[in-house]
C-alpha cells in the first residue's frame, strides 16, 4: 500500500510539472483563436475603456485566459492567404530542414557502420574526436564553418548551413551506439554467404536499424528547424532567412499574428513527433544514451 502511495504521489508530481511546461504553450494555441481586438485588450499597455479596471498607473495588468471571449480565425486566414513572405520563410525553414535530415541518415549509417565493424587500429580515437566535436558548443563551431563557407564560397548560401548539418557527428554517435547492441551473427553469416559491404547495409543493418533512424530524423528536424545563429550568420537577405529566425519580427503585424504564426509554426514539429515518438523512444533506449 505504501509502495503504491508514492507511485500516485510520484504521478501527480510528473502530471503538476507536465502542466506546467506546457501552459506556454496552451497559452499560444487558445490566444492564436482570439480576436484581434480582444488580443489587444489582454497584452497590450493602453489604457481603454474595456481594461480600465485594472489600471496601475498608466497601465493596465495582462489578462491571460484560457476560454477566448469571442473565437476568431481572421488571424488564420490573413496569415495563410493574406502574408506571402510568411509562406515564404516557412518553405526556406523545410528547404535548410528536409537536406539535413536525408544526408544526415544517409552519412550517418555508412560511417557508424565503418566505425563498429572496420579494423581500423585508430578508429577509436578518431570516434573520440567525433564526440569531442559533438560536445563543442555551436558558437564555437560556427566561426571555422564560416571560414571554410569562405573558402568555398558558399558564405551566403544555404549549403553553408546544411553541409555542416549534414556532417554533424551526433548522427554517426547515436547510429553507433544502436549498432553495438544489435547481434553480429547476422553480419557474420551474410559474409559467410559472400555479401559485400554495401548489400550488408542496405539488407541487413537497415532493417533493423528503423527506430534509430526513426530517432536521429526527429531529433535532427526538431534542431534545424529551430536553429537561429547559423542563420543570422549565414543570411543576411531577409527574405531567404527561415521562419524560425524572423518569427519574433512578426510582433509588427499586430500581437494577434504572433499567436497564429507561432502555432503554425510549431505544427510540422508536433506532428513529426506524434507519428514518431515510439520510435523515437525506442531508438533512444536501445543506443544507451541518459
Amino acid at each position: 500500500m505504501r509502495g503504491k502511495a508514492i507511485n500516485k504521489i510520484i504521478y501527480a508530481i510528473l502530471l503538476l510539472l507536465s502542466g506546467f511546461f506546457l501552459f506556454p504553450i496552451i497559452i499560444t494555441v487558445v490566444n492564436s483563436f482570439m480576436s484581434p481586438f480582444e488580443i489587444y485588450n489582454r497584452y497590450s499597455s493602453t489604457v481603454m475603456a474595456a481594461n480600465g479596471f485594472d489600471t496601475a498607473g498608466p497601465l493596465h495588468f495582462v489578462e491571460m485566459s484560457l476560454i477566448p471571449g469571442f473565437v476568431s480565425f481572421k488571424q488564420y486566414f490573413k496569415l495563410l492567404f493574406s502574408s506571402p513572405l510568411y509562406l515564404g520563410l516557412f518553405w526556406n525553414s523545410l528547404k535548410i530542414t528536409l537536406p539535413i535530415v536525408v544526408g544526415q541518415l544517409l552519412v550517418s549509417l555508412p560511417g557508424a557502420y565503418a566505425f563498429e565493424l572496420s579494423k581500423f587500429k585508430y578508429k577509436e580515437a578518431l570516434f573520440f574526436v567525433y564526440i569531442v566535436v559533438m560536445l563543442m558548443p555551436l558558437q564555437v563551431v560556427l566561426v571555422p564553418n564560416y571560414i571554410m563557407a569562405g573558402f568555398l564560397g558558399i558564405k551566403e548560401s544555404y549549403l553553408a548551413i546544411i553541409l555542416p548539418g549534414i556532417f554533424n557527428p551526433f548522427g554517426v554517435f547515436l547510429m553507433r551506439q544502436y549498432l553495438k547492441g544489435l547481434p553480429k551473427d547476422y553480419i557474420e553469416a551474410a559474409k559467410v554467404d559472400g555479401a559485400n559491404h554495401l548489400q550488408i547495409l542496405s539488407y541487413i543493418i537497415a532493417p533493423l536499424i528503423k527506430a534509430a533512424a526513426a530517432a536521429l530524423l526527429i531529433l535532427t528536424f526538431v534542431e534545424y528547424w529551430n536553429l537561429v545563429d547559423q542563420a543570422i550568420v549565414f543570411i543576411k537577405e531577409a527574405s531567404y532567412e527561415p521562419l524560425s529566425a524572423y518569427l519574433s519580427r512578426f510582433a509588427e503585424s499586430g500581437l494577434d499574428m504572433v499567436f497564429a504564426a507561432s502555432c503554425f509554426y510549431m505544427l510540422p514539429t508536433v506532428l513529426i513527433f506524434l507519428f514518431g515518438q515510439e520510435n523515437m523512444v525506442e531508438g533512444i533506449q536501445l543506443s544507451g544514451i541518459k
